[in-house]
């Protein structure tokens, strides 16, 4: 997958970033209940699952924009990938322990929701069961056991961690209407409040017309 160097010296964001980055250092999460209630109908006229259907909505939603694809290369030069992948939580039935697992991002939605539907599908079957680990992802997790009004990771690695990490909870039906919550934590040297508005905006947007998307 293709990493474009950031060029330091031209760069617009260069002062935010350095100033997020170096003295103000911090990530933050913004949750938002979304109206997933015409998706939802799709999906179950459509004998879909819900967790590999939403991971490629939220997918698309992050892969629109540069500033969530963000990471450092080997020799520590700031860049962004072309496109980057969810690595995933899944629950071991046995343990209640989670797993991680990756699946390529794909624009075609039926060949994503296959990918991930596969993996899943093995892992249950096998816990043993893994995928190839990749540089260009960021995290993707469900709490489908509850519903809520806030969500926050705390990031204590020392490694520097500039992809996002979505979330989302259990859904509740609200005047006829299914809403979720949803999550997603940035590091603000890459993204502002700006760009989250945007994520959520093509999430509402897919979410509200999904035969035009998810076709």
């Amino acid at each position: 997958m293709g990493f474009n160097i950031i060029d330091m010296n031209t760069w617009d964001r260069k002062d935010c970033f350095n100033h997020f980055f170096n003295n103000a250092k911090c990530t933050y999460s913004i949750t938002v209940n979304i109206d997933i209630t015409n998706l939802y109908n799709y999906i179950k006229d459509n004998k879909l699952r819900l967790y590999p259907t939403f991971t490629w909505v939220v997918s698309k939603a992050i892969n629109n924009y540069q500033e969530f694809k963000m990471a450092f290369d080997e020799e520590g030069c700031l860049g962004f990938f072309d496109e980057i992948g969810p690595s995933y939580s899944v629950l071991n039935d046995k343990t209640k322990v989670m797993c991680d697992l990756y699946t390529s991002f794909n624009s075609v939605f039926l060949d994503f929701y296959k990918d991930m539907n596969n993996a899943l599908n093995n892992y249950k079957k096998d816990t043993n069961f893994t995928t190839d680990s990749q540089n260009n992802f960021f995290i993707v997790s469900c709490l489908p056991w509850f519903n809520y009004t806030a969500f926050n990771v705390n990031n204590e690695s020392s490694s520097t961690f500039l992809f996002p990490m979505v979330t989302w909870g259990k859904f509740t039906e609200e005047d006829n209407k299914i809403i979720m919550p949803i999550t997603i934590q940035v590091h603000h040297a890459v993204a502002d409040g700006y760009h989250c508005s945007l994520f959520f905006s093509d999430v509402k947007e897919i979410s509200l017309n999904p035969e035009k998307y998810l076709k």
